[in-house]
């Protein structure tokens, strides 16, 4: 009996050490305040990057109707933001669903504006006024998704709009 009390005290105290947090690495990079040359407050972009490393990097491309930047962490992909004009009548959802390696849809606001998960969204950008690109109309929708790690839906969903109102903001939805 007295083993068993000793075993149980033993058991319970590897337990309850083997449940506790590791410490977070500390950033050595400062966590901008744009997000790929797009404003976004730095609180709303930290929770979609990693928690430890040296230095962070962007790398853009930009195309005839989309933009592609690859945020990387000590030379590591931590996330990709993008934006794209596409067809008429497309929605959040099919705009997720498009990479199939990707799940951003967990969740669909109720005017099927965004869709989010722990590993980012998408998001339609309302463009005022509306104009005409390239070939007649087209709306224009934002994505963030993260690669190798994953951050609480509701922040990615905070990153997500403040993203995409941003854009609304922008050369490319303002026409000019």
């Amino acid at each position: 009996m007295k083993y068993a009390k000793a075993t149980a005290a033993l058991a319970l105290v590897l337990l309850a050490s083997g449940c506790s947090q590791p410490k977070e690495e500390k950033r050595a990079f400062q966590v901008p305040a744009a997000l790929c040359g797009t404003p976004v407050p730095a609180e709303l972009l930290s929770p979609a990057l990693p928690a430890g490393g040296e230095r962070i990097e962007e790398e853009r491309k930009d195309g005839n109707g989309y933009f592609t930047c690859t945020v990387s962490v000590d030379g590591r992909t931590a996330l990709t933001a993008s934006w794209e004009w596409m067809e008429v009548g497309k929605s959040a959802r099919s705009v997720a669903y498009s990479n199939p390696y990707r799940d951003l849809a967990d969740v669909e606001s109720e005017d099927k504006r965004y869709v989010y998960s722990d590993t980012g969204g998408v998001s339609r950008v309302t463009c005022e006024p509306v104009v005409a690109h390239r070939k007649g109309q087209a709306e224009l929708f934002a994505t963030i998704a993260l690669s190798e790690h994953e951050a609480p839906a509701p922040e990615m969903k905070k990153l997500l709009l403040a993203y995409a109102e941003a854009l609304s903001d922008s050369s490319e939805c303002v026409q000019k």
